[in-house]
């Protein structure tokens, strides 16, 4: 059984903008296998032996994101499954009152902030009052701040630097392994115990994607800080190519029972 700590979940309709955008070929991104909400879209990840999901979301305007929170509460009622996952705008202003209500209020496990869709840089000071509450109370922030797969800047390890520098407690997943910058997120994990990566689209070879994989030597050295993650539904190839990348690379069943499942548990004080 797996636990999938980077899946979206969306509104239909704000899916549905998504995944045009993707599909706008100017992005240089790639068609969307699965196109899925609700039911169908839960079904679908428990037919890939997924037990548990995150609901990562994020805002790219103002007033989005308390939108976007309210339906992860929803749903976490509806889908026993759910992790739920919620986002901070802070161009949306009272940053620390958005953070009581995502973890006192809805008892989310952490919040999933995208800088290159946000147009927010991780290290911006509105955020500062978030993660001292998310600090204190051992939340978790899911974060994609590396270029994969077309962005153009590659300072987002040192602005997560800086953010540790200032809150050294505070638990991060760093999405995709840091992808294409992995010796620079390797650094900050080396400095930094609380830092932990996702493995969405490593191994995975597709046309869309070269240089995706971290050597075998990384998943080895960080098995206790690596957990899997796919990007379902956003992906242009069968889910199960994400689990078969990672056994291919021959890790031996005590880590891979790390990476696809134990991991998670202790980093969200999951109950198996």
């Amino acid at each position: 059984m797996l636990i999938d700590i980077h899946v979206h979940f969306f509104p239909p309709t704000v899916f549905q903008a998504i995944w045009r955008y993707f599909e706008t070929p100017t992005h240089g991104l790639w068609n969307v296998k699965y196109k899925l909400y609700g039911n169908e879209f839960v079904e679908a990840l428990r037919n890939e032996g997924v037990k548990r999901f995150t609901s990562l979301v994020y805002a790219h305007k103002p007033g989005l994101a308390a939108y976007l929170n309210e339906f992860i509460h929803e749903s976490a009622d509806r889908f026993p499954e759910l992790i739920p996952f919620g986002t901070v705008f802070v161009g949306d202003g009272q940053s620390g009152r958005v953070a009581r209500q995502i973890f006192e209020g809805y008892k989310f496990f952490g919040i999933k902030l995208h800088p290159f869709v946000s147009q927010e840089d991780l290290d911006d000071p509105r955020f500062f009052p978030v993660y001292e509450i998310m600090e204190d109370l051992g939340k978790v922030l899911i974060c994609h701040p590396s270029s994969v797969p077309v962005y153009k800047r590659t300072d987002g390890a040192h602005r997560l630097r800086r953010v540790l520098g200032r809150f050294p407690r505070l638990n991060v997943v760093v999405a995709h392994c840091g992808a294409f910058e992995y010796e620079a997120y390797c650094a900050l994990a080396d400095d930094f115990e609380c830092l932990y990566f996702d493995t969405a689209f490593n191994c995975v070879h597709t046309e869309f994607f070269s240089n995706n994989c971290p050597r075998r030597e990384f998943f080895l050295k960080y098995q206790d800080r690596i957990l899997f993650g796919s990007d379902f539904p956003n992906i242009p190839h069968e889910y199960s190519k994400q689990v078969t990348a990672l056994k291919r690379l021959n890790l031996g069943k005590a880590i891979e029972r790390k990476i696809f499942n134990d991991n998670a548990l202790k980093l969200l004080g999951l109950k198996e």
